[in-house]
């Protein structure tokens, strides 16, 4: 088996974008100031704690 071989791509670096996923709430906790975090299972298997005041959140 032969290592792969890459080249860095310097012209990536710095760029900006977005990415769309499904995920499903499997814990959530509020805080004494009313804050909201969620843990997120997302579709690619992720598990993560993240805002419920994050802008990129929405509920359907």
């Amino acid at each position: 088996m032969t290592a792969a071989t890459f080249k860095k791509r310097d012209d990536l670096i710095g760029q900006t974008g977005s990415i769309t996923r499904n995920f499903e709430i499997i814990g959530a906790r509020e805080y004494e100031g009313g804050s909201v975090e969620i843990r997120i299972r997302d579709n690619m298997g992720n598990e993560y704690w993240t805002s419920m005041e994050d802008e990129l959140i929405s509920l359907d």
